[in-house]
């Protein structure tokens, strides 16, 4: 992907556009294409802290002056308090990722190329600048602007800091604050020159959609300076420990890693174009701990979800044969399990794990039925057998957080002052909005039966087979007698003593998607009908029906609009799912290629190669929540997979069921 002049050079546009390189250390390396940091999240090199689940920016840019005999160009760019300065983008003549951010500099008649480059399995940053053209030399300097701090504040105060800095060998030390990594900078050729300066009143524009904005203090503790010939380059190598200054060859690991992002982790190539560098941006930022999986959710952002964790792990296991690693994987969320319901958070080693989400459970029994129905390897079910089964017992029996089976068999949970929904709402009077027996739970809830029921067949477990199969018939009818709306064309969204609801909310889809479904083709077919009318758009599926009244209902995420109708392009592959089990006469491929076109448009615009957590189209478009949110790109990833593979036709599934509960 390139960007000339015509973008680069209006600061308005340049602005908006950002590249990302990360690796699968959970390290990143973040700018915009005219090298002015927008964002606090932004930096040279930022990487996980050692002990806290938390980035930090430790070098958060260079500031670069090119000297061209005795006049002097500043090629880069900085948002001020006040104003932008210096107004290096003039510069710029053209930027590209190939596969590396590349600038290329037009000062005189001098062309300069810059490279950056992350490695993918060493915390490292590498970058290069080259004089492509003969002619007279030129001197460059180069300010490293340190930071050394989480990305999610900023350096307000400047007392106490360790401004000290080591000279070594052909090296660059600084150790600015104590338990937070350290910076070397090693570079191939010319001096360093230490200072001790400040630079004051940054401010980054695009924090105003998650901060309260405010300018920040960065720390330059000198300048690099090098005379570069026509041809020659001056290289430098950025990191948090100690490096072998003999083993560090820019040509070998260029060569390397430009090898490594040819190689397809996964077993599935997609075939569109812009799915290809998003797949390759996503397996980039899987992480392997211990023999198991961590999917970041947002590489800018440290929080993680066990929702949407489960949704990267269900892609993982249709696109890779890396068997071994979702095992360990499923087998340490079983770990978290607190009497039979999982953590809403996936908790890291810093991390108390938040219990207050009765879905996730039944999730996991899906995400467990999806590794065996693609490997068909019974002695892991065996395994895993009787924490799952806890999970059902538990819901049935009664757990935490009011969640219980009924006598009709569906699962009542939460109350007014307690939330269970993955759809967090409240009302005007700060009540819980949803709660009672909610679709989502009770659509997982029969689909958990049915998988149990199938599973004990499986390993012989006759007698819970015929205690399953009991509360499955109780369930089956419940469902279809109370949760499908008279004109069968849709589902209520919940029910309790003092109402039965009939918001359409994306939830709608889950009874569609699953393998296991207690609703006819006729009733499928309406409520998909009804979907694609009020939910559906080319940039996926609305989180409420477009001909909804906004209640009031809300909550600190972006006011509850993000509930209310904004769209969330993750859920593309629950759609293409959905219509490939109750198939109807709409050619899915073109449905792909045409409709959902503008979905993968976004990853060229905003963050390069990524897809928002949400956006509302109303008012123009509008990005929300996270721009690298992980989940949206493994969802198209797992759509284009589902069109070329297709998936289990109704009349199969409606089998097995019927073996199942026989």
């Amino acid at each position: 992907m390139e960007f000339h002049k015509d973008v680069l050079q209006d600061i308005k546009k340049a602005q908006r556009y950002e590249w990302l390189e990360a690796n699968s250390l959970g390290a990143y390396s973040s700018s915009t294409i005219c090298g002015m940091n927008t964002k606090r999240e932004h930096g040279l090199l930022v990487t996980p802290h050692p002990t806290l689940n938390r980035k930090v920016v430790t070098l958060a840019k260079f500031e670069e002056t090119i000297f061209v005999e005795n006049k002097l160009y500043e090629i880069s760019t900085n948002s001020y308090k006040d104003s932008i300065y210096p107004h290096g983008y003039q510069y710029l003549e053209k930027f590209c990722l190939d596969p590396f951010p590349c600038f290329f500099y037009q000062i005189e008649d001098r062309r300069i190329r810059k490279v950056t480059l992350l490695l993918e399995n060493q915390n490292i940053l590498l970058v290069r600048y080259e004089l492509l053209n003969q002619g007279r030399p030129v001197t460059l300097v180069i300010k490293p602007f340190i930071a050394v701090r989480f990305n999610d504040v900023l350096n307000t105060e400047i007392q106490g800091l360790n401004t000290d800095t080591y000279l070594g060998e052909s090296f660059v030390r600084w150790a600015p604050r104590g338990k937070m990594p350290e910076l070397y900078i090693y570079f191939d050729k010319g001096e360093f020159i230490p200072a001790t300066l400040w630079y004051h009143g940054f401010v980054y524009p695009k924090d105003y959609k998650n901060y309260q904005p405010g300018p920040e203090d960065l720390f330059n503790p000198g300048f690099f300076q090098v005379d570069i010939k026509p041809y020659e380059t001056f290289d430098l190598f950025i990191s948090v420990n100690a490096l072998d200054k003999y083993k560090l060859d820019f040509e070998e690991q260029y060569f390397l890693e430009s090898r490594r992002r040819r190689y397809h982790y996964f077993d599935f190539i997609p075939q569109h174009n812009q799915l290809k560098k998003m797949t390759k941006n996503f397996q980039r930022t899987i992480q392997i701990k211990e023999d198991k999986l961590n999917f970041p959710i947002s590489l800018f952002n440290n929080k993680s979800q066990t929702f949407f964790f489960m949704q990267e792990l269900s892609a993982f296991i249709q696109l890779s044969e890396n068997y071994q690693l979702i095992k360990n994987t499923i087998k340490d969320l079983l770990k978290t399990l607190d009497a039979g319901i999982l953590p809403s958070n996936y908790p890291y080693v810093d991390e108390r794990p938040v219990y207050n989400q009765v879905d996730l459970s039944l999730w996991l029994i899906q995400i467990v039925y999806e590794y065996y129905l693609k490997t068909n390897e019974l002695k892991f079910v065996e395994d895993v057998f009787d924490r799952i089964r806890s999970i059902v017992d538990l819901f049935q029996k009664g757990t935490h957080f009011n969640t219980y089976a009924d006598k009709d068999g569906l699962i009542f949970s939460g109350e007014r002052k307690i939330n269970v929904s993955w759809i967090p709402l409240k009302s005007k009077e700060g009540n819980v909005y949803r709660y009672g027996k909610l679709l989502e739970v009770n659509a997982l809830w029969y689909n958990a039966l049915n998988i149990m029921i199938l599973f004990a067949n499986q390993l012989g477990k006759k007698r819970l087979s015929f205690k399953y199969k009991q509360w499955i018939k109780k369930v089956n009818a419940s469902f279809s007698k109370k949760f499908i709306l008279p004109e069968e064309n849709g589902f209520y969204d919940f029910i309790n003593s003092n109402e039965e609801n009939q918001d359409f909310r994306i939830n709608q889809i889950i009874p569609l998607i699953l393998p296991f479904s207690p609703i006819e083709p006729t009733m499928a077919h309406k409520a998909l009908k009804r979907i694609e009318e009020e939910l559906l758009t080319p940039y996926g599926l609305r989180s409420r029906s477009i001909y909804d009244a906004n209640d009031g209902a809300a909550n600190g995420k972006n006011g509850g609009s993000y509930f209310n109708g904004a769209i969330w392009p993750w859920t593309v592959s629950w759609y293409i799912k959905a219509l490939l089990k109750w198939p109807s006469d709409k050619k899915i491929d073109k449905i792909w290629n045409n409709y959902f076109e503008p979905l993968l448009s976004l990853a060229t615009n905003g963050l390069i190669g990524f897809i928002p957590e949400a956006i509302k189209i109303e008012n123009g478009l509008e990005r929300l929540g996270k721009e690298d949110f992980l989940p949206s790109i493994a969802s198209v990833i797992l759509a284009e997979y589902q069109i070329l593979n297709g998936s289990i036709p109704p009349e199969e599934e409606t089998e097995i069921t019927e073996k199942a509960t026989s």
